[in-house]
């Protein structure tokens, strides 16, 4: 694996793990209904980890695709 792909392979992970991270917060907000300042830090907290993750794997996966286009390692 280059080192491109185990980037984008990191990065998929860490989107993988944010991503399980909201579903199981948004379960928790749907079964139960928990409130307070620290849930709401929590939910502030997992969506800006989830869209870092998400802006991260996006990126690193359209380098990565535009290296190889244009033939460099």
């Amino acid at each position: 694996m280059t080192t491109g792909a185990y980037r984008v392979a990191r990065a998929a992970g860490f989107l993988k793990a944010a991503f399980t991270v909201a579903v199981g917060m948004n379960l928790a907000e749907a079964l139960w209904d928990p409130s307070g300042l620290a849930w709401t830090a929590a939910r502030l907290t997992a969506a800006a980890v989830f869209t870092v993750a998400l802006v991260a794997y996006v990126a690193l996966h359209l380098l990565r695709w535009r290296r190889t286009r244009s033939g460099r390692p």
